[in-house]
């Protein structure tokens, strides 16, 4: 089955440092995990873990799960000469970063509330300039997922909420990124939260989890026959026919002693005992990702629901809520030769979707 995203690009946005383990953010974070589903729809994944080569500058941009900012600490604050340097040094990741979001034709994006990131702030900024959609998760944040944090005294907590680990139990971003990104590309979750990571039928469990899940309660309704739709093209989609196997199996290390190093820290006692992404105790998202990115992918494009105002004959404001085609998908799969035709002719069915 055609999908309208086949060969297009997608860039994964979101923190890389202040996280657990860069090595196991790397290769079993959530880029590792969604990558293989977007492959599988001949979607080029733009990762600033694996950044393209440039021809005639070897390992430009590239980053390791090493940070480097020991080479700065000594005297960071009382020579300018290293403040500088620790400017320079980067650039070339800020630079190529910035050019995978422009090369793009949309853009997933992971910002959770409790890890600090500006680089992603960054480049969702300059994709939504450009008019590129913006997937946006933002999970939600409970010390109840964590049982080390949940069996803290109330003290303690109360010290952790004041040192920045605050909870955010909905997972609701910042108000800034309502008018951003639009409300209609949010989402709690990626659809995986109560799959166990490390299963070697991950891929199968996840599609089959994801769609059954999704299924809306009121059959009567356009989400109804949404659903059934997106069931039946899954059903016949050889892409997810073929996507099989664990999250692992589908990983190519960089190095060898990259490969070791994640050996080393999927051996520790902290990621041993750890089943699920990011957190570790299981939760079902209210909105997850991975069943619109499957609405998309079968022709689907998402309304976007605007609230105008207006005036009543006293001169008071008010709200009128209106919904309209999310045009910034419109020029999504500029490789096909029939595209732009086809993808008009989705606008036309998407209101009756």
């Amino acid at each position: 089955m055609d999908s309208i995203l086949d060969k297009t690009r997608c860039y994964l946005s979101g923190p890389m440092d202040f996280v657990g383990s860069r090595v196991i953010e790397k290769y079993l974070g959530w880029r590792a995990i969604l990558t293989p589903i977007l492959k599988a729809f001949s979607i080029r994944v733009l990762d600033p873990w694996n950044k393209p080569t440039i021809r005639g500058h070897e390992n430009y941009g590239q980053e390791g799960i090493t940070p480097n900012k020991g080479l700065y600490e000594t005297d960071f604050w009382t020579n300018a000469e290293t403040r500088a340097k620790f400017e320079r040094d980067f650039w070339e990741t800020v630079h190529i970063d910035l050019r995978m979001t422009d090369i793009s034709d949309f853009v997933i994006s992971f910002v959770p509330t409790n890890i600090y990131s500006v680089g992603t702030v960054h480049e969702i900024i300059v994709a939504r300039n450009q008019r590129k959609p913006v997937l946006l998760v933002s999970p939600p944040v409970k010390y109840d997922f964590f049982p080390e944090l949940a069996a803290l005294p109330d003290n303690v907590k109360g010290a952790l909420k004041f040192y920045g680990l605050k909870e955010n139990p909905h997972g609701i971003p910042s108000q800034w990124y309502g008018n951003i990104v639009g409300g209609q590309n949010m989402f709690d979750g990626f659809g995986w939260e109560a799959l166990e990571i490390k299963r070697p039928d991950f891929y199968s469990a996840l599609i089959e989890t994801s769609l059954r899940e999704a299924r809306p309660t009121d059959e009567t309704g356009s989400d109804f026959r949404r659903w059934q739709r997106v069931c039946e093209w899954a059903s016949k989609s050889k892409a997810l026919q073929d996507l099989k196997g664990g999250v692992i199996d589908h990983v190519a290390f960089a190095s060898d002693e990259e490969k070791a190093l994640f050996e080393s820290e999927i051996n520790r006692n902290a990621e041993r005992d750890h089943k699920y992404f990011w957190h570790n105790q299981p939760y079902t998202p209210k909105r997850p990702l991975l069943y619109q990115f499957l609405c998309i992918a079968s022709g689907y494009i998402p309304p976007r629901l605007n609230i105008t105002s207006t005036l009543d004959i006293d001169g008071n404001v008010q709200p009128v809520a209106h919904e309209s085609v999310d045009d910034d998908w419109l020029l999504i799969s500029p490789e096909h030769d029939h595209g732009t035709r086809k993808l008009m002719q989705l606008v036309d069915e998407a209101l009756n979707y």
